[in-house]
C-alpha cells in the first residue's frame, strides 16, 4: 500500500486524522488506506516507527498497519544459508548466488574465507562460492586428475628412456665410433 504526502494547505475543506478523529492543521498530511492522517498519528502498529518517515510504503495485515521490517518478520518467509545452513530471517539483507542464500557475512570464500568486496569476482563450483585464487587452484589440480592417464604414460615414457640410456641401449658404443 502507498503513503501519499499532501499538502493541507490545498484542501477546500479539512480532512480528518483516521487515527485520532481531529481535524488536519498540519502543514502536510498521509493519505495512505484511502484515509488521511496526521504525520505523527500515522504509525507501524509494533515498532511504533513513523510510517511516513521509513518509506512511502506500508503494509496491512490482521487489522495492523505495518513498516516493511516488521511485516516481514511476522509474516515473512524465512531460508536458510547455504553456507552455514542457519535461518536467514526474511527481514535479513542477503546475497545470492543463483538458487543460493547466503548471510551477508556467510558470503565469503568457502576455501580460505576471503570477505568479498564489491566488485571482487566469485565463482560458484559444486555449490561452494570460491574466490578467484582458489577457484584457479581448483581448475588446475581437476585438470591434473582428468589428464591422469596421459600423465601416467607421460611417466611411462620417461622412465622408459632414462632405463635405455642407463642400460646402454641406444649410445653408442665404443667400437661403433
Amino acid at each position: 500500500m502507498q503513503i501519499s504526502q499532501e499538502s493541507a494547505a490545498n484542501m477546500a475543506t479539512k480532512q480528518q486524522c483516521a487515527e485520532c478523529k481531529k481535524n488536519i492543521s498540519d502543514r502536510y498530511m498521509l493519505k495512505a488506506l484511502d484515509q488521511y492522517w496526521h504525520e505523527d498519528c500515522l504509525k507501524c502498529s509494533c515498532c511504533d516507527c513513523r510510517l511516513g518517515e521509513v518509506g512511502s510504503t506500508l503494509f496491512t495485515r490482521a487489522n495492523l498497519r505495518l513498516c516493511r521490517r516488521d511485516y516481514l518478520r511476522l509474516f515473512g518467509t524465512t531460508g536458510y544459508c547455504s553456507a552455514c545452513s542457519k535461518m536467514i530471517p526474511a527481514f535479513e539483507m542477503v546475497m545470492r548466488a543463483k538458487g543460493n542464500v547466503y548471510h551477508l557475512e556467510c558470503f565469503a570464500c568457502q576455501q580460505c574465507n576471503h570477505r568479498f568486496c564489491v566488485g571482487d569476482k566469485f565463482y560458484l563450483c559444486d555449490n561452494k562460492i570460491l574466490c578467484e585464487y582458489d577457484y584457479e587452484e581448483r581448475m588446475v589440480f581437476a585438470n591434473m586428475t582428468c589428464n591422469y592417464n596421459a600423465l601416467t604414460q607421460i611417466k611411462r615414457q620417461t622412465q622408459s628412456l632414462s632405463d635405455d640410456l642407463s642400460s646402454g641401449y641406444g649410445s653408442p658404443s665404443p667400437n661403433s665410433l
